[in-house]
């Protein structure tokens, strides 16, 4: 893995969640429609995440963004995972959200590990995006809940 630094994190993550909502509009042509329901808001949700993140990375200090981390983050190879190869075929609406919180799992794994270490501004920045990320995953998670309920 290269050298990475918090703001390379940062849009790593504002991508993967592009390529999280991508993926999930690739999976809606063949979804019922209770699934393709579920999957127009994960898609949204999702692509507001990503621009949620992005106007993080705008507004963190120079110092938070600058700091390295990719000491801390070769364990978890976040440049090695690709949402691109989510496979929905088959799965009902509880499968899909499921896939999804185990991607949201694999991010907030990286920010948590990353909070260990850093500190200052940085570790302000991090839990901010864990906080943020939680916030949204719990939100969806909700939402998606609500619709079976329909």
């Amino acid at each position: 893995m290269s050298n990475k630094t918090l703001h390379d994190m940062v849009l790593w993550t504002e991508q993967y969640h592009l390529g999280l909502a991508r993926s999930l509009q690739m999976g809606s042509s063949e979804a019922s429609e209770r699934e393709r329901m579920l999957l127009d808001y994960l898609i949204e949700q999702e692509n507001e995440l990503a621009r949620m993140i992005k106007r993080y990375g705008e507004n963190a200090s120079e110092t938070a963004l600058s700091t390295w981390v990719s000491a801390y983050t070769e364990q978890y190879e976040p440049t090695g995972r690709s949402p691109s190869v989510l496979s929905l075929k088959g799965k009902d609406t509880n499968d899909i959200l499921a896939t999804v919180q185990e991607e949201h799992d694999h991010i907030l794994n990286i920010y948590r590990h990353l909070g260990d270490f850093v500190h200052g501004s940085a570790n302000e920045l991090v839990s901010d995006l864990v906080h943020l990320e939680e916030q949204e995953l719990l939100r969806m998670s909700q939402s998606a809940n609500r619709l079976e309920d329909l």
